[in-house]
């Protein structure tokens, strides 16, 4: 609503620029709920998205159970699909990450009390440049506060889509799929399992339409000439 209320081209702009949204005529049906009638694409969520942005390890697998490509999650990998990322999270990486866990948590402890240790001493110093940066009239940028360091603890680290990215890297490195996450079992109840509405259908129908020999001419004669293809 308040996107409708906007006049110029540049404040709409700016506010979806701001907000991500626009006005919708579907807004006006008493029976549609804007927010609850969104999917959630799990593929694309859990597997692109989640997957892709915390998990980095490497394991070896036999070859009729999947296979991963080599040097995953190094950039020299190269990125993986969707099918690998479906694969990495319900074979190697289960198997993987509590073991990667187990052997790094007593010297996580370790590193957490040595931290705890250099807090206060941080903190000192930091209340002591931010005294002499008010007395100098703000000129410059205003001191870094110092991070209180925060435990990493296991069972925070098994709670995959949120926690462990709060706890590892803070909330500014929150993104929207940690958000979105939450709302799939609730989907899940109302459109039926994950396979009735994720994306890997369309997705394959694309790299077959992708694949078709077409004739790249515009003005609907492409659409034309794939539509007789894929017949």
């Amino acid at each position: 609503m308040q996107y409708k209320d906007l006049s110029t081209a540049e404040e709409k702009e700016y506010f979806f620029a701001q907000h991500g949204v626009r006005w919708t005529e579907f807004a006006q049906l008493d029976y549609f709920d804007i927010v609850r009638y969104t999917v959630v694409d799990p593929m694309h969520n859990l597997l692109l998205g989640l997957a892709k942005t915390q998990c980095l390890p490497q394991f070896e697998s036999l070859l009729w159970a999947g296979r991963l490509p080599l040097r995953v999650g190094e950039p020299a990998g190269g990125s993986l699909t969707a099918d690998e990322y479906k694969f990495a999270v319900t074979g190697p990486w289960a198997v993987v990450i509590p073991i990667v866990w187990e052997r790094f948590q007593k010297e996580s402890e370790e590193d957490y009390k040595k931290a705890m240790e250099r807090y206060p001493t941080a903190k000192r110093k930091y209340k002591s440049k931010l005294k002499q940066w008010e007395k100098g009239n703000k000129r410059s940028d205003p001191p870094s506060m110092p991070k209180k360091p925060i435990r990493r603890e296991d069972t925070n680290f098994l709670r995959f889509a949120t926690a462990l990215k709060i706890l590892l890297y803070g909330m500014a490195e929150m993104k929207p799929n940690h958000h979105w996450c939450v709302h799939i079992p609730d989907q899940v109840r109302d459109y039926g399992p994950l396979y009735s509405f994720w994306a890997f259908l369309m997705e394959r129908l694309n790299k077959v339409l992708k694949n078709l020999n077409s004739n790249n001419w515009a003005g609907g004669l492409l659409e034309v000439s794939m539509v007789r293809e894929f017949h």
